[in-house]
């Protein structure tokens, strides 16, 4: 099950994770309201939908004015926003999420899922953080690290320090880094996640590492245990066929094509 980012940094408060200030909106009114709750002077203004790339396919966007806002809420807000993880016909924007403007220096990334060849939880990180994340993978993948965590054992400071320093991170932010990635990891093992993504990680001038960016999938056979979770569902982000077949525990997948598979067994 897939989360929006505004509910990502909902579970990442309660884990104290370090996140910008911010508020969901489903009109345009709403989006003002909340710039004028924020303060500003800037605002980040992001489509929410279930699928990455928003940045590139214009569904993220600076403003610098309340007026800016109202602005690019109304062009964003119901649009369909085209990225490379929506295929062709895009996804509907029915959800937005006004934040506070950053200070970016430095941005990282960093993602928790489960390495089942291993059965261990692999933290992976890199120093090139932010929108090209996928390109520095494909083309200088030296600068993706990856570590394994016994989950038996648990993250520890070693380990975590292990990780900020073979991404860069500057010796003042450290131990700040350490923390966060500590938390990163009981957020990712509390929740029942299958993946726990951050991207941008940032750190500012001031050195303060900060999460710009929170993707949450989570294992559906774990979700009984997770009523809070469950609650974020939003079934205008899955597919109409996908939701008809879990009523029945049945698990559907969507393809292209024009032949389909009926499977049973292990």
């Amino acid at each position: 099950m897939k989360i929006h980012e505004y509910q990502g940094k909902e579970i990442l408060r309660q884990f104290a994770v370090p996140v910008p200030r911010g508020i969901a909106a489903f009109t345009v009114q709403e989006a003002v309201e909340a710039a004028q709750k924020l303060g500003g002077p800037v605002w980040v203004v992001k489509a929410q939908i279930h699928a990455g790339g928003r940045g590139k396919g214009g569904g993220v966007k600076v403003a610098k004015s309340i007026e800016d806002v109202k602005k690019l809420a109304s062009e964003i807000l119901g649009m369909q926003l085209v990225t490379h993880q929506t295929g062709p016909t895009g996804q509907k924007v029915r959800r937005l999420y006004i934040e506070d403007g950053a200070d970016i220096q430095k941005e990282y990334y960093v993602s928790l899922v489960t390495d089942r060849a291993s059965q261990n939880i692999a933290f992976i990180a890199s120093s090139e953080g932010g929108m090209d994340i996928e390109q520095v993978a494909h083309d200088t993948p030296h600068k993706i690290v990856t570590e394994l965590i016994d989950p038996l054992q648990g993250l520890g400071d070693a380990q975590a320090k292990k990780i900020a320093d073979a991404i860069g991170i500057p010796a003042d932010s450290t131990a700040q880094a350490v923390d966060v990635f500590k938390k990163l990891y009981t957020c990712y093992m509390d929740t029942d996640a299958s993946l726990v993504e951050i991207n941008p990680l940032n750190r500012d001038s001031k050195g303060q590492i900060v999460a710009l960016d929170a993707k949450f999938n989570f294992d559906a056979n774990a979700l009984f245990r997770h009523p809070e979770i469950v609650a974020y569902r939003d079934l205008d982000e899955e597919d109409a066929a996908e939701i008809e077949a879990s009523k029945f525990d049945l698990a559907y997948i969507s393809l292209d094509g024009n032949i389909g598979c009926l499977v049973n067994g292990a």
